[in-house]
């Protein structure tokens, strides 16, 4: 058996400081997402925007994200994604910003497709640069493209 996945793990005290040329080499403006809170109270949010601004890399956040997040959610923020012309995502958190973060990534490269496209086999699947910085131990959302949501 084979298995073949391109991904950097870094675990390590300040990692996301001790690597940012490698986060800001993503793109020049980062769409972070993350849940309502929890990235705010643990600090990983404040983190990650530290290290990018001193690397010159403005940010935007999308703090939205709901346990298990609906394509609804990832529409929104794809939406407003566009419009503040991101051009990489950084996932904050749990799975749920994880795997949203790699949708969103996913419908802002295919900007003119509509939320049926996350579901269609055989499809297209760049999207743009993704970096995930989890804050729990679980699914490990960071190291797959793969991306749960949820249907209403």
């Amino acid at each position: 058996m084979f298995f073949y996945m391109p991904v950097k793990l870094y675990t390590e005290e300040n990692c996301v400081f001790k690597h940012k040329k490698e986060l800001a080499a993503l793109g020049k403006r980062a769409f972070l997402i993350t849940s309502r809170s929890s990235s705010r109270k643990n600090g990983s949010l404040q983190d990650v925007e530290e290290a990018l601004h001193t690397e010159g890399i403005s940010t935007v956040i999308f703090d939205e994200i709901e346990e298990n997040p609906s394509i609804e959610t990832v529409m929104k923020a794809r939406e407003q994604g566009l419009e503040a012309g991101v051009d990489f995502v950084v996932g904050i958190g749990g799975g749920s910003p994880m795997d949203a973060a790699k949708a969103i990534a996913l419908m802002i490269r295919h900007f003119k497709e509509g939320s049926s496209y996350l579901y269609q086999a055989g499809s297209d699947s760049s999207a743009l640069p993704v970096a995930a910085v989890p804050t729990t131990c679980g699914t490990g959302s960071e190291t797959t493209p793969y991306a749960i949501l949820t249907i209403p």
